[in-house]
């Protein structure tokens, strides 16, 4: 919901999907494709202005802003301030979600996510290809092919590969399996040697551990699917790697309970209806939510974060999840809001960063996410070159860049660039369109947000 360069900070998601958003990184991104539309280029006006003709042309321009994320629903370093500050896990979705109730709702026992497999949403640059290995660490391993027990080992590496729609699993021992669809299980689950010591199963190419539930190994547009089936309310939420676990040594335990909520509800939403193509319900990174599994189970300050999920859980079946008018919604997050002082800081209306309004997701005061400690996106800067801004503006030379209209969050609507001569362009659009089109034209290749406080000659 998000941002994908380290589990351990919050920062955004392509979230557009559903929960969060991330910095970008390793090979994938965030949802709710549906609510995104074309930016607008609007219309140049191409009259040249007295008395600019001799305007200054500089190399480079600077931008700079503040906040990281799209800005709807609640931010993270928010949260985390709302709950050193004393404030409730219900008082923080409260504040962030207008209208809404966390609630215990019943729920599906199990959730399968994909860990290696080929993007079931479609984005650019998604997805896996090519063959993998499993490798199982810390115990023994056997291989399933439906009711038939077809391999069984000691810890060791598994290699998994395709052909013609079957998948083709080489065991340590040099022997070649060829199904539809095979399991592995490994020791210490409930599914074999459940008193054993636990062992772990890693997939290379994938970001996480698992210590829990089984891989389901087939294959999927000629590439092997592997997806990990394990306890939705528990285990699935141990590994959500969205929010710091460490926060809750340092008053964050309320806002660790809120990210356990919220991380819910989407999963729940998620678990209504299978995807084809990874015969998943979701994936293991900000597409959905990002999923480490045991890495972010057993890592640092991990049992305030299994906490924090345990306490939101009452039975297998049975947890809270975020309500409005009394049915669960996938309520997306970010990392930080941002700000100036004429706008103060605030959250950003659904509609403004996307298209669709959502009730519950309106524009909220925000000085939280500003006084919180360590958050180093309170102020940021991104260079822009001369070539860049021509491209961006289609104009020959730009002289200045100026945002001429901005949301009730503060972010950028409108930003018109101008010529030496006068002569002016623009692009306008929702909030995260001109954070994609401008942040693709920096040096940096990203912007952290579309709050741009000022972008001046550099």
């Amino acid at each position: 919901m998000s941002t994908r360069a380290d589990a351990e900070r919050p920062v955004p998601s392509p979230a557009s999907r559903g929960g969060r958003e991330r910095q970008p990184g390793r090979r994938r991104r965030h949802r709710w494709r549906h609510l995104f539309l074309p930016l607008v280029l609007a219309a140049a006006s191409l009259v040249a202005a007295p008395g600019t003709a001799s305007a200054a042309v500089p190399d480079r321009f600077v931008i700079e802003g503040s906040g990281f994320g799209h800005g709807v629903g609640m931010p993270q370093y928010g949260a985390y301030e709302m709950s050193r500050r004393g404030h409730s896990a219900a008082g923080i979705l409260a504040h962030y979600y207008q209208g809404t109730v966390a609630k215990r709702v019943n729920t599906k026992a199990l959730i399968d996510v994909q860990v290696y497999g080929p993007d079931p949403y479609s984005y650019a640059s998604y997805g896996d290809s090519g063959a993998t290995r499993v490798t199982v660490r810390g115990g023994g391993w056997r291989l399933r092919a439906g009711e038939r027990t077809v391999a069984f080992g000691p810890a060791g590496t598994l290699n998994v590969s395709t052909a013609k729609g079957d998948v083709l699993v080489r065991t340590p021992d040099g022997v070649l399996h060829r199904h539809d669809q095979l399991v592995l299980q490994w020791a210490g689950t409930p599914y074999y040697k459940p008193g054993a010591s636990p062992a772990t199963a890693s997939v290379k190419g994938a970001h996480g551990s698992y210590r829990s539930g089984r891989l389901l190994l087939s294959a999927s547009e000629g590439v092997p699917n592997i997806v990990n089936r394990l306890r939705l309310n528990t285990d699935y939420l141990y590994g959500v790697a969205e929010m710091p676990s460490s926060w809750g040594s340092a008053g964050g335990q309320q806002a660790l309970r809120a990210q356990a909520v919220v991380a819910r509800s989407y999963a729940v939403l998620e678990t209504g209806q299978r995807k084809a193509v990874c015969r998943c319900h979701v994936v293991d990174d900000i597409r959905d939510q990002q999923f480490s599994g045991w890495k972010k189970a057993s890592g640092d300050g991990s049992t305030y974060w299994r906490k924090a999920v345990s306490s939101t859980a009452r039975t297998l079946t049975r947890a809270s999840v975020l309500t409005y008018g009394g049915r669960p919604v996938a309520a997306h997050y970010y990392s930080s809001s941002g700000g100036s002082s004429r706008y103060g800081w605030r959250s950003a209306r659904s509609e403004d960063v996307w298209s669709s309004a959502v009730p519950y997701e309106r524009s909220e005061t925000d000085p939280y996410s500003k006084a919180a400690p360590g958050n180093g996106m309170v102020r940021w800067e991104r260079a822009l070159s001369q070539a860049r801004a021509q491209q961006l503006f289609g104009l020959d030379r730009v002289a200045s860049i100026r945002v001429t209209d901005r949301y009730s969050s503060g972010q950028v609507k409108r930003l018109v660039a101008t010529s030496p001569s006068g002569a002016t362009r623009s692009i306008s659009g929702k909030a995260d369109q001109i954070r994609s089109r401008v942040g693709v034209k920096t040096s940096a290749g990203n912007v952290p947000s579309s709050w741009f406080t000022s972008i001046r000659p550099g």
